[in-house]
Formats: C-alpha cells, structure tokens, sequence
C-alpha cells in the first residue's frame, strides 16, 4: 500500500486510473481485514467477559449478540449502554475523569493509561474496540463509493491512461487532478534480475 495513505492530507501521483483503483481495492482490502482481525479479538474479551465474576466485566460481557439480534440493533444497543455509563460516570466523578484511566499530558498531545484491575483494563479495552470497529466500519461504504466514481470517470470523457495526481484526506481521495506532465528520468520503474554471473576482464 502507499504510504501517503497513512497520512492525514497527502498528494499521490498515478500514471493511470488503474493505478489509482489498486490502491483502493487494496485500502479496502486491508480495512476488511483490520475489522475482522478487531471482530475476533472483542469476541474472544466478551466471551471471557460473559464468564467472568467481575459485575464491571460481566456487564461489558452483556453486549454479545443473543440470537435473532442484528448487527444495528447490537450497534445501537452498545451505544445507549455507553451513553448511560457516561452518564453514570460522570454523576460519580465531578472532575468528568473517566474510570480506569490516567491521562499523560504534554504541550502537544495527551496519553491515557488504563489502570486498576485485569477486569477493568479489559472492559476498557472492549469499550474501545467497539468504538474502532464501528468507526472503521463506517469508513468502508465512503471507500466503496469513491472507487466507484472514480471508475467510471472513463464514461465522462477522463481519459484512463492520463496521469493525474489525488489528494486523499484520512485515506479517502477527495480530488482529482489529470496532469500532461511528462514522465520524468527519475521516476521510470526498473527491474534487476537477482541471478547474474560475474565474468573475469581479460
């Protein structure tokens, strides 16, 4: 994969639209992976959450899909749970400090640490993954878009073999610049073959 992508804002250069399409396909590919990679790990800490004796964890463990429960329903149902802890957390604590978390501050950026018990660092750890699940899950159907139109800018009139150079913001391209630059000495790819013979100069 590029590594612009990984970049908040950044300008890649293609020599064609096809070259622009692999990226995504793989960008989407990897973000397929990531959830399902996610999926499992939640659903290994809920099933150990289910069986725990810990209340904390235990209701954490709650959140595994019964049967006959959509995935949306599930979705909705982890949110007002987490909205109501929110709530209940911050009744508890006046400071609005969340529980199981110390926060490490610089100038330019703040760090929490998960403390307490295994338990507790658990059910932190379950509360965010279903908040990174869900945000990456969101992105997939925007990716799936803008490969779309992006593939079928041929039937406007966009030539599939120009170059153009796309600006991407947080993975996802948001414009497109066809460009006649010519293709620089610098930027031709090149091939070596890993088996060579060293011959003697007479």
């Amino acid at each position: 994969m590029r590594e612009e992508l990984i970049l908040a804002h950044s300008v890649m250069a293609f020599e064609n639209l096809n070259e622009v399409l692999a990226v995504l396909d793989q960008s989407i590919e990897t973000h397929s992976k990531v959830i399902k990679r996610y999926e499992d790990r939640l659903g290994v800490l809920l099933r150990q959450a289910r069986e725990s004796s810990d209340p904390r964890l235990k209701n954490a463990g709650s959140q595994i899909p019964m049967p006959g429960i959509a995935g949306a329903e599930l979705e909705a149902r982890s949110k007002n749970d987490n909205d109501n802890k929110k709530k209940q957390d911050k009744k508890k604590d006046p400071s609005g400090e969340e529980k199981g978390w110390i926060v490490l501050q610089s100038e330019d950026h703040a760090l929490k640490l998960a403390t307490g018990s295994e338990s507790l660092i658990a059910s932190n750890e379950i509360s965010i993954l279903f908040k990174i699940i869900e945000t990456l899950k969101s992105k997939l159907p925007a990716m799936e878009s803008s490969r779309k139109l992006l593939s079928e800018l041929p039937s406007q009139g966009f030539r599939a073999d120009q170059r153009l150079r796309v600006v991407f913001k947080d993975g996802l391209p948001r414009y497109v610049l066809p460009t006649t630059e010519a293709k620089s000495q610098n930027q031709k790819k090149f091939w070596y073959q890993e088996s060579f013979r060293i011959a003697v100069l007479k």
